[in-house]
């Protein structure tokens, strides 16, 4: 134990440290039942952080680490948004998803506890005791994880999605990491050989020991580098453009069909206004093996397809965001038995003609628009062009036709058939999303019923 003034100074370093190794039990507890691939990173900080002792070290620090925990003392979640979380967990949805629900939930957590001061305290505590070598690790500590993140205000207010955030924050922690956080990686490589050669810490019931808290560490180390998949789609994110609310819209029904928009359902034009404001369920039904291996082979090579089908209904969410010049990014995810399947495009009005771009791939789409009888739309693959090369369709047709709900309420139908040329209404695979106009439910990944 560092030197201390008092007994009293004594004994609050031995109840911080303790609350510390408790709250490495219940983080290790919660993130087995409920886990994801964030989890790893902050059960590998919060060891790292006992076997350091920070907690016990200043009051400021321990409450900042304390405000960041998703449970509270019983172990149940601590917030609505962990309970969220844990939901996602238990319904199977996705790891995306369940990431997704981690960093919302972390991220408000995050806001708090610097609104409460916390963050604020320890840097004026931090001051008093400059040139002392454990606290300039405190610092360090704070700076390669709180001090990094510097969009979280931005993602809690919808600018920015909050995938990306974190995969800045990850970013910036591994740059300050590799030029100047060697001294506090030695501290950490020094006590957790420590307590794995000499552990001090007795085992009791609810506070971690040190040689499992090291090996908490190592093994959340190891593990912690499938949040390279978190990165990944955060930096995605950032490429897509500015995350936009249910109030966004694009006029590209009216800038495609000019006055003949006026033929088309209300409902139809606000759909496509802006997809993101309607909520949406998804069925997939692949009727051929030759549409199944269509589908398997695009879902393989280019990450731009289903194949998974059946009469059940998968929850789905659509979500938009604006390119720099103006453009629609369109974002359908379907949450497949567990699996994230993604149709990610932009929808781009050149010269009055509709194009639906794959920007990943290279893939250009001119779609061909109508009006249909009932006031709905339908948009048809009529060329394809790879970096600029016409490709070949092989006789085969994608189509989507949006249909108004025949009850009058705010819903569409939206059809996409893959079928031969001329066989519509024979298709060898159909998708099929009911979406209705829901403001609330459409900005959140939706359950699993």
């Amino acid at each position: 134990m560092p030197e201390a003034s008092s007994d009293e100074a004594l004994r609050a370093f031995v109840l911080r440290q303790r609350a510390s190794r408790r709250s490495v039990t219940l983080l290790a507890d919660f993130y087995r039942a409920y886990p994801c691939r964030m989890a790893k990173v902050h059960l590998l900080v919060a060891s790292a952080v006992a076997l350091g002792r920070f907690w016990g070290v200043s009051a400021p620090f321990a409450r900042l680490g304390a405000a960041v925990l998703p449970v509270d003392s019983l172990g149940r979640p601590r917030t609505a948004a962990w309970a969220s979380y844990a939901r996602a967990c238990v319904d199977g949805l996705p790891l995306e998803i369940r990431d997704e629900r981690w960093i919302e939930a972390h991220l408000q957590d995050a806001a708090k506890a610097r609104e409460a001061g916390h963050e604020a305290a320890f840097l004026v505590e931090a001051r008093a005791h400059e040139g002392e070598p454990l606290w300039r690790l405190l610092v360090q500590h704070l700076e390669m994880t709180l001090g990094s993140r510097f969009f979280d205000q931005p993602a809690l207010a919808g600018a920015v999605s909050g995938e990306a955030a974190m995969a800045h924050g990850m970013a910036v922690t591994l740059g300050r990491l590799l030029r100047a956080g060697w001294s506090l990686l030695q501290h950490y490589a020094f006590a957790t050989a420590r307590a794995v050669l000499f552990p001090r810490w007795p085992d009791f019931v609810g506070l971690v020991g040190e040689r499992r808290a090291a090996g908490l560490l190592l093994s959340s180390f190891i593990t912690a580098w499938a949040a390279a998949g978190v990165y990944r789609r955060g930096i995605r994110a950032l490429h897509r453009g500015q995350c936009v609310g249910p109030t966004a819209a694009w006029p590209l029904l009216a800038a495609t069909l000019g006055d003949d928009v006026t033929r088309v359902d209300p409902r139809v034009v606000r759909f496509y206004s802006n997809p993101g404001a309607w909520a949406v369920s998804a069925s997939v039904e692949l009727r051929t093996r030759t549409a199944r291996a269509i589908a398997w082979v695009a879902t393989r090579l280019l990450g731009q397809g289903v194949s998974e089908h059946g009469a059940r209904a998968f929850p789905s969410r659509f979500r938009t965001f604006r390119r720099v010049d103006g453009s629609m990014h369109f974002v359908r995810e379907l949450y497949c038995d567990g699996v994230l399947r993604v149709f990610d495009s932009d929808f781009v009005v050149r010269n009055g003609q509709l194009y639906e771009v794959f920007v990943e791939h290279g893939l250009e789409v001119e779609l061909n628009v109508r009006v249909l009888e009932d006031g709905g739309v339908s948009l048809r693959g009529r060329r394809v062009r790879w970096h600029g090369l016409p490709v070949p369709l092989f006789g085969l047709c994608v189509e989507f036709r949006t249909h108004p709900a025949p009850n009058g309420s705010e819903s569409v139908d939206i059809i996409g058939t893959l079928s031969p040329e001329g066989m519509h209404e024979n298709p060898l695979g159909r998708i099929h999303y009911a979406a209705s106009l829901d403001e609330v439910r459409a900005t959140q990944p939706p359950a699993v019923a």
